[in-house]
């Protein structure tokens, strides 16, 4: 199984976070979940099972619509199309609080209040003065954006930004204490064409040893950088390989359980 993707994405002073992960071949699901304060606000499944079927389900393929996928949620949230889900889940725990203060506190009921004296008979009318004509309506002002327009426009720019995709080509076996080739390819997410250059690397995290890097290298011209490494055999615990890739347009990065 792929491990997934989490980011934290900041809009109209929001915090998202964003969390994309594989069910597995057992379950052929891509899910998506995007959290506030704890709570899941929205989620995405889509179903990979027809990749299956058609022999296309390799590992590849299945990374990259979770990268679609992922960056969807993320567009999707810095276009305000969450706003609306938002406001109801704000509005749902001020209600959720209101209530619990009105149970602690009780109802106060309503206050007798005594009825207003008489009105004194009003003067004698004095006559209307003249009407005056009114002055033409003076143009309104241009209306200034708000911060919070202005923050939304920065982001929504900054998501149709060219961003670096990172893939392994082919499926290969990868497991603890053997060697493996893996062929890392980096592209762009807008024009689709390689990223010469990438600084791409491997390092392999566990929960019983330090962090260490098993390989590095630089993509060529077809954007592709094929790097042969050991990866160290562990007696006990769980580890994952870490890719990375560092470019120009931007960084990536893939885990892999192993």
């Amino acid at each position: 199984m792929i491990t997934g993707y989490n980011t934290d994405v900041r809009h109209n002073d929001v915090v998202f976070h964003v969390q994309t992960e594989d069910k597995g071949l057992s379950n052929p699901f891509i899910e998506s979940l995007v959290y506030v304060g704890g709570q899941v606000l929205a989620s995405k499944r889509s179903s990979y099972s027809e990749l299956i079927v058609e022999g296309k389900g390799e590992e590849k393929e299945i990374v990259a619509l979770m990268d679609h996928q992922h960056r969807t949620m993320i567009a999707a949230i810095r276009h305000g199309k969450l706003d609306t889900k938002l406001q109801s889940l704000l509005a749902g725990k001020q209600t959720s609080a209101f209530e619990a203060a009105k149970t602690a506190g009780g109802d106060t009921g309503t206050i007798a209040r005594p009825a207003p004296a008489p009105a004194a008979p009003p003067p004698p009318a004095s006559p209307a003065p003249a009407a005056r004509p009114l002055p033409p309506p003076a143009s309104a002002p241009a209306r200034e954006r708000t911060l919070d327009q202005v923050i939304l426009e920065y982001l929504t720019n900054e998501a149709d930004q060219e961003q670096l995709v990172l893939l392994v080509e082919d499926q290969v076996q990868v497991e603890l204490g053997k060697q493996a080739q893996l062929a890392i390819r980096t592209r762009s997410s807008k024009s689709g064409l390689p990223v010469v250059g990438s600084q791409v690397s491997v390092r392999m995290i566990s929960t019983v040893a330090d962090p260490r890097i098993l390989a590095t290298g630089r993509t060529d011209d077809e954007g592709l950088a094929s790097l042969t490494f050991e990866i160290p055999a562990i007696g006990r615990g769980t580890a994952a390989l870490i890719i990375t890739a560092v470019s120009a347009i931007g960084r990536a990065e893939l885990k892999h359980l192993l």
